[in-house]
Order: C-alpha cells, then structure tokens, then sequence
C-alpha cells in the first residue's frame, strides 16, 4: 500500500462490490454526513436498497438533501428518509446536529461520517479560524464523532454483543503526506499557518491522516459497544474534485476513477460488514495496514498528540459540553 504504482494497479484491477443481498438493515437507523452527493449519497441509496428502516442525510443544504432524498425515495419509498442540517464549518451546527441525534432518535445504529472537501489553496474558515481542509475534513468529523457516541452506545446496550458502527472517510493518501506539523509545538496551531500548506494535495493528504490518527485513538477509548473504523473508498469520480484544476486531473480521472456507487460501496461494506475492525482501516474491502508512520512509534505520538490538541480545541469552542462522558 501508499505507492503510485499500486495504487493505479489497485484501482484498475479491483472492482469495489456491493452489500451481498441477502443482508438486511430492516429495523436500523443510519446517518450519512455529505449525504446529499457523491459517495455519501450512493451509500445512502445502497443501505436504504437493503430496508434500512430510516436514514438522516447529514447536509449543508437542505435543498440539495430535499432532493437526495427524493432519489433515495423514488428507490426505495418504504425508507424513512430524513434531512438534517450540518455544517462542518460551525461549531454551533455541528453540537445541534449531535443533540439532534441524541434528543430525537430511539436507535442509532450506523454513522458514516462522509463530509469533506479537497482544497487546493489556503483557505481559512471565517467562523473558527482554522484552514478549511482541516476544519471540515478532521475538526468537523472529529467533533461529531463525540457527540454521536451517546446515542450509539445506548442503541448497542439495547443488542448485547451487537455493537454499533461508526466509519470515518479516510484514504490512502494519508501515505502520502510530509506531515511536518507534526514537529510544531502545536500541530493544529501550525497547520493554520499558510506558511505551512504546501503544494497541490499535501494539505487534503494531511487531513486524511488526521483521520486515521483520530479514529484510531477513539477506538481505543469506547470499549466494545461502538466498532470505530476508517474506509478508503479510493479514487472515485465525484464533486470532491470539482475544485481541482491540475492539469491533467480530469485525465487520469477518467482511467483510473471508480463510479461514485463504486465508491458508495467501499462505505457502507465498512460500515455494515468487517465486525473484527476495531480501529481498522478497510481498503478495497479488506482490512490493512495504515503507513507505516501510523504504526511507527512517532506515529503513535503524533496520534496522542492529536487527539489532545484536538480535545483541548473543542473544551475551548464548547465550554461546559462534556464530550468525553461516553469514553472508557
């Protein structure tokens, strides 16, 4: 894994497969984040095909996820589709969208946290401060991933021995980044800095092994009632590359791109399949190793570190919202 060669391999050998159709999600309760488009939405069709009782679209527009949901609807009309608002820009958005969850929902049984974007120049967010693509992509995701613990903890208490699941969207492009923040007295403080963005998609691979270093300290800390993983759906032509202009990038796209359902299946194959996968990272369906940073002993520094500075900057945005309550 984490080279060029293969993953060009990889991506024109292997054909990403869908949920067998014998399973059946009748009576569960699923949320996808970037549910209106791409992936998210795929997945979000594919479960809801396999009588997934409800489903809530995670989504910065509601417009865009009135529509999803239409296209889910027309399939699959017996699914209880509904649309949430969130925004990973917003602190604010994201803890309503978690006690949405919490208030609202008598199960919650799957979450597969698909927001993201891939942003090629320096871009702060204006309400937080931080750069966009750390901001949505690994400050967003990590925070929700808190906030949803309570409802899927109390969902697997009502199944002893049937935990929940909950995937993050990763890649494999965390191979792939220099990761030189690391160093900074404060990771997430440096990574605000323009100065140290780097070129074309070293930021986005950046974000991507947050993912990883996040997801796989989290599972270490909610014992056996929530299964916590990483997908990398691979390289699939959706709107996660519509800001990208590199020259050629449409090209190579369309060689070695998998369709968005193929995408889709990536996701909900981790999300529904893989029960030993606790901290897992799930490519082209199979669980395998990280990099080899992650599983370095400077990779597992970097990962507490992480996960500290990351904690720290939420106790900060939200005083008094107590995060931690549902970790072992």
């Amino acid at each position: 894994m984490g080279g060029m060669a293969g993953f060009m391999y990889r991506q024109l050998k292997f054909t990403p497969k869908p949920l067998p159709v014998d399973v059946s999600l009748a009576g569960k309760t699923a949320i996808v984040t970037g549910g209106n488009a791409g992936l998210g939405l795929e997945a979000a069709k594919e479960m809801a095909a396999h009588d997934l009782s409800r489903i809530i679209l995670g989504t910065r527009s509601l417009s865009k996820g009135e529509t999803a949901k239409q296209e889910i609807l027309s399939q699959s009309p017996n699914c209880d589709v509904l649309v949430w608002e969130l925004d990973h820009t917003s602190f604010p958005s994201i803890r309503a969208f978690g006690q949405r969850a919490s208030q609202d929902l008598d199960r919650l049984d799957i979450v597969i946290l698909c927001a993201g974007v891939k942003l090629l120049n320096f871009i702060k967010c204006e309400e937080t401060g931080h750069e966009m693509n750390v901001q949505v992509n690994h400050i967003g995701t990590a925070l929700l991933s808190l906030l949803l613990l309570a409802p899927l903890q109390k969902t697997a208490k009502l199944t002893p021995g049937q935990p929940t699941r909950l995937t993050i969207v990763t890649s494999e492009v965390h191979f792939w980044t220099k990761f030189e923040s690391q160093s900074a007295p404060n990771t997430l403080a440096r990574l605000d800095e323009p100065s140290s963005f780097g070129q074309g998609m070293d930021r986005y691979n950046t974000s991507k092994l947050l993912n990883i270093l996040w997801l796989r300290e989290l599972s270490s800390k909610v014992g056996l009632d929530v299964i916590v993983n990483g997908v990398n759906p691979g390289l699939c032509a959706s709107t996660l590359h519509r800001s990208d202009t590199t020259p050629g990038v449409n090209t190579f796209n369309k060689i070695f791109a998998w369709t968005s359902a193929q995408g889709g299946h990536n996701l909900v194959d981790a999300a529904i399949q893989h029960s030993e996968s606790q901290g897992g990272y799930i490519s082209e369906q199979t669980t395998k190793e990280p990099s080899h940073f992650v599983l370095s002993p400077q990779g597992k520094q970097a990962q507490t570190k992480v996960w500290n500075e990351t904690v720290a900057l939420f106790q900060e945005a939200l005083p008094g919202v107590d995060l931690l309550g549902y970790l072992v």
